[in-house]
């Protein structure tokens, strides 16, 4: 089903922040997205979101250029989000370069979601679920600004991360 409504709608999501709604999710379905990476963009990633906008899975890219200090960047982190954060852990980040088109899926397998880059299993990306599958009502990517510390505009030597117009279907 997700497939479906996924290959009629790769057009139309907003320029900085895109999302597609979802009708739930079933075992086997993969979604995801498309991107020109960039070192120096801060963090960027994507939420699974319930239609209250709690996240049922979210996995952060945080670069080395996140000032974040727990865990330190680089690093990819996963969690759900409740009104606060739930029991978020940490994976290796992957290697990739600037300039690089990456490709990132998140495959609802089983008992948990799985996270693919480039067509490969990323190393520690799988959590098992906290919802059910079905209460996923949204995708949306965030982030990928290109900041210098507080969010503030970066210098001309910064790039950001560019998102491809589509959530790619599996």
């Amino acid at each position: 089903m997700v497939l479906q409504l996924v290959l009629l709608s790769l057009f139309a999501f907003a320029e900085s922040f895109p999302e597609r709604d979802l009708p739930g999710l079933v075992v086997g379905d993969k979604i995801g997205f498309t991107a020109i990476y960039s070192s120096t963009a801060n963090r960027f990633g994507l939420n699974i979101e319930d239609a209250d906008g709690n996240y049922i899975f979210r996995l952060a890219f945080r670069n080395p250029s996140d000032k974040s200090k727990s865990p330190p960047p680089p690093v990819l982190v996963l969690s759900t989000y409740e009104g606060k954060w739930v029991s978020p852990f940490s994976a290796t980040f992957p290697d990739m370069t600037d300039g690089q088109e990456i490709s990132v899926l998140i495959e609802a397998q089983d008992e948990k979601f799985v996270g693919y880059l480039n067509g490969e299993v990323m190393e520690g990306v799988e959590m098992k679920y906290r919802y059910p599958l079905e209460t996923a009502a949204k995708l949306r990517l965030w982030g990928g600004a290109a900041e210098d510390g507080d969010r503030r505009p970066a210098p001309e030597h910064r790039a950001p991360v560019h998102f491809a117009p589509g959530i790619m279907p599996q």
